[in-house]
């Protein structure tokens, strides 16, 4: 996999494209340490990304995000699952895109709907109208910030790894063939 080697393989896309399990998945077939930035920030904060948005604001939270991207640039081999919003900072996609292969994970908004209707934990899915108008927004964000996009509709996640997995040695493959 010479596309990606010594770089980071990293996950964005919007709120319930499943992020989180695909990496811990792909990390487990890649061989590398998975990093879920929502949850290190959280970590290091000692609250929940809702608690923190509620108590010191989205802005303040997307500075968080900021500085953990710096701390990124400086880290090889890994896997790393970003929140929803982690791109929308420009400095942030494009050290995502110069420092690792960034496969943006999709799925129609109805599919995002049903996967997210029981989740209280997410501080930007205020209402129906709130939740498409950022949909819709975010969209040519991820397009731009990414490498490839892999649809995760009616997909397991361990279908959605094997497949980014697929992605990356046929790449691979392509490279050796043209190199």
């Amino acid at each position: 996999m010479k596309r990606i080697s010594g770089k980071n393989l990293v996950l964005i896309g919007f709120m319930g494209t499943g992020k989180t399990e695909v990496g811990r998945l792909l990390a487990r077939l890649l061989s590398r340490r998975f990093v879920d930035t929502d949850q290190v920030i959280a970590q290091r904060e000692k609250k929940a990304i809702a608690a923190i948005f509620q108590d010191q604001g989205e802005k303040y939270f997307r500075q968080l995000e900021k500085a953990f991207a710096e701390e990124l640039r400086e880290e090889q081999n890994l896997v790393i699952a970003t929140g929803g919003g982690f791109v929308l900072d420009e400095d942030n996609a494009a050290a995502l895109r110069k420092f690792g292969f960034v496969v943006w994970l999709t799925a129609d908004i109805s599919v995002l709907r049903e996967r997210l209707k029981n989740d209280d934990s997410r501080p930007l899915l205020k209402n129906e109208l709130d939740f498409e108008a950022l949909y819709h927004a975010r969209q040519p964000i991820y397009r731009r910030a990414s490498h490839v996009q892999v649809d995760t509709a009616g997909k397991t996640p361990q279908a959605v790894a094997e497949e980014i997995f697929c992605i990356l040695e046929q790449n691979s493959t392509t490279e050796r063939e043209n190199g």
